[in-house]
């Protein structure tokens, strides 16, 4: 079968057809997704009847992958394991190690509610990353999409005197920033110390398409070397001009898509649905960024 490719934003973002990722795919295959990704950012592959070895074993055609840590449960116990067996998958769904939507008081339930915000994965890893791709098993009747929006069409389109004034700019990223913002996961100071905060450049070149991006959202915490209040005023700025509707493609999940974002110059989160009756499951790998030394702008 031929690939197709199909733009699905005027900036970004493409539907790419003829890949049957259920089977083995050629070098012409990898570097046709490669091609999609450094130009439209964000990739959807629809159909993909795969199990999480199919996904594990794709996603390392890209790059090393990053492993899911441990969350704590309903019972204060971390987990990981229990339902997904492969460490290399994040579990993005309100369900339980049994398979049961996670209860009200879960602390699960608290942390993905962060996922709500706009983000870029694991921005708060000193090294972050570059794809993430995320698979469709079960899916709600209504709502649970996923917004994402291109960065480097936002810092494309700030005033000069914007983009001088970021130029050498450097943000804290901290995971325990965003989740204390939605959902009020209070990490032990375990958690705290396996997962520190991590320095990185307000504006990065996207190495794909030689792009400046704007590397911002709920991680970033604040401006090294600024006062607390001036930088967070200035991250706030930024996302919401970043998120502005003509930068932002919303995608509706079908079962059996996989969707590919490049988190080095996109943003995304999750929109709500009925959390605490309907399942949904989707599940993530996401590729170690070996390259942050060549990223700074």
């Amino acid at each position: 079968m031929t690939i197709a490719v199909k733009q699905l934003h005027p900036l970004f973002a493409a539907e790419v057809t003829g890949i049957d990722l259920s089977r083995a795919i050629d070098r012409e295959a990898q570097r046709a997704i490669a091609d999609v990704m450094d130009r439209y950012a964000v990739a959807v592959l629809p159909g993909q009847r795969i199990d999480d070895a199919l996904q594990v074993a794709f996603t390392g055609l890209y790059g090393p992958l990053e492993t899911a840590p441990p969350v704590r449960g309903k019972h204060g116990t971390a987990t990981t394991g229990l339902r997904i067996r492969h460490k290399e998958i994040f579990d993005v769904s309100n369900l339980d190690e049994n398979g049961n939507i996670l209860d009200i008081d879960d602390q699960r339930r608290a942390y993905q509610q962060g996922n709500q915000l706009w983000h870029t994965d694991s921005s708060f890893r000193q090294k972050s990353a570059t794809w993430s791709l995320l698979h469709a098993r079960v899916i709600p009747p209504d709502g649970g999409d996923t917004d994402f929006a291109d960065t480097r069409a936002a810092y494309d389109a700030l005033p000069d005197a914007t983009k001088a004034r970021l130029d050498g700019l450097v943000a804290e990223h901290s995971i325990w920033h965003s989740r204390a913002q939605l959902g009020g996961y209070a990490p032990t100071e375990e958690e705290r110390k396996a997962r520190p905060p991590a320095h990185h450049p307000v504006v990065r070149r996207h190495p794909g398409s030689g792009r400046n991006a704007l590397y911002i959202a709920s991680h970033a915490s604040h401006i090294v070397g600024w006062p607390e209040d001036e930088g967070r005023a200035l991250l706030r700025e930024l996302l919401a001009f970043a998120t502005e509707p003509q930068f932002v493609y919303s995608h509706r999940w079908r079962l059996g898509d996989l969707v590919i974002w490049d988190n080095r110059c996109t943003l995304h989160r999750a929109t709500p649905f009925a959390s605490a009756t309907h399942v949904r499951d989707l599940r993530r790998t996401t590729v170690i960024d070996t390259r942050t030394e060549a990223m700074a702008n």
